[in-house]
């Protein structure tokens, strides 16, 4: 009998929400039998001395006929059962990221070793990760492999791209691609190269330049060769030799750059100081940051407030200076100023060229990075709004290294 009032509570909540949201689709007959129906199994349940054959007599009676009305509510099915938990789940989800705190993954080394961005870490054949270890390195440092095999033998060639300057820098395309197990559309970067004449290509995300690893690599020491002329400003040069197909021309993790929650409520309450990480959107900065960048894509970014409204600072031999005082309000000024370990120090440049100084305006913030000699900043393009300001950096919660914790 306990069983058989359980299953009549069920069949009650169903028949009310059947009744309410499909009225209007229902039949004036239809309707009138659900209601009868309900009231008799709501009768049998606070009877106390209904008898089993009755009950279930009703509530069958109930079954059947929400079968026939109930349209997607009756039966439940995986979706109609979990839908509203769903929505709530998804619109709380929402809330936090909107006004509490919101998920972020650099992409660079601007912040350079408070904060760190994607990296290589380059592979040789006698040290080449196992599946196991792929596997370790993905879930522990959100680390994936790349490699670059031969197709045939022959000379490797590595297509460059001469600057004005006269430089020759590797050459990429920005293509479609896929992350997240190819769920997801990307732009992911694609290097070029050639293997006895025969194209061969190696695609990283957008955000990587495989230029450093090319430079610990094939290009360690200068040992490329000779070079040719391909037109349109591009030039193949060899970079060394594969003996047969299956050789591995280049093999490297890309580790994920540091993902970590950015407080979003702080800052309605009071100002951002001096030294918060924070994040902002460049729209509003979009020109200028476009100009020194060469990249008009709307970004977040992250860097460090160096100065804030109505002071002035300056660069003196590596140190950042705020009204002719040395900045010492977090550590990052202080190592970047006794140019400690992979602190560089602060590198006078552009708008903060040795001798001049940048006055802040109102509402309006200087954004520099950590890792000066590797940061377009406010020494490039100005200033931040107050209006672009997403969040000060709060905690990093992925991926499990030295920097996990407490965001500094």
């Amino acid at each position: 009998m306990k069983k058989l009032r359980k299953n009549a509570k069920v069949l009650l909540q169903a028949a009310h929400k059947v009744y309410h949201y499909r009225r209007d689709l229902m039949s004036a007959a239809h309707l009138a039998e659900l209601e009868k129906v309900s009231d008799e199994v709501q009768g049998l349940l606070k009877n106390k001395q209904a008898d089993a054959p009755a009950f279930a007599a009703a509530t069958d009676r109930l079954d059947v006929l929400l079968r026939k009305v109930g349209g997607k509510i009756y039966p439940k099915t995986f979706l109609s059962d979990n839908i509203e938990v769903i929505l709530v789940a998804a619109i709380i989800v929402i809330g936090i990221r909107t006004f509490f705190f919101q998920p972020f993954i650099i992409p660079t080394n601007s912040m350079y070793p408070t904060y760190s961005g994607m990296n290589a870490v380059v592979c040789t054949d006698a040290h080449a990760p196992n599946v196991i270890q792929k596997f370790w390195n993905l879930v522990t440092l959100g680390a994936r492999h790349y490699s670059l095999t031969a197709q045939n033998s022959g000379p490797i060639e590595l297509i460059v791209a001469r600057t004005i300057s006269g430089n020759e820098i590797p050459y990429y395309r920005i293509v479609d691609g896929r992350k997240w197990f190819g769920l997801m559309p990307a732009q992911q970067k694609q290097y070029d190269f050639l293997v006895g004449g025969v194209a061969h290509s190696l695609r990283v995300p957008a955000a990587f330049g495989l230029e450093a690893t090319l430079q610990q690599t094939l290009l360690k020491d200068g040992s490329q060769g000779e070079s040719r002329n391909l037109g349109n400003g591009l030039q193949a040069i060899t970079v060394g030799h594969a003996d047969e197909a299956g050789d591995r021309i280049l093999q490297f993790d890309i580790t994920l750059g540091d993902a970590l929650f950015v407080d979003r409520m702080s800052y309605h309450f009071r100002k951002p100081h001096a030294g918060d990480p924070f994040v902002f959107r460049t729209d509003a900065i979009l020109d200028a940051v476009g100009r020194a960048t060469n990249d008009y894509t709307p970004k977040y970014y992250i860097k460090r407030i160096g100065g804030i409204e109505n002071e002035t600072l300056e660069i003196i031999n590596g140190s950042l200076y705020a009204d002719g005082i040395p900045r010492s309000e977090v550590e990052a000024f202080e190592r970047n100023a006794r140019q400690e370990g992979a602190y560089g120090g602060y590198i006078n440049e552009h708008l903060m060229a040795e001798g001049r100084q940048m006055r802040v305006p109102v509402d309006s913030y200087v954004a520099l990075g950590d890792n000066s000699a590797n940061s377009a900043d406010s020494r490039y393009w100005g200033f931040v709004p107050d209006r672009s300001v997403i969040g000060k950096a709060l905690f990093i919660y992925y991926p499990f290294t030295q920097r996990w914790g407490v965001s500094e």
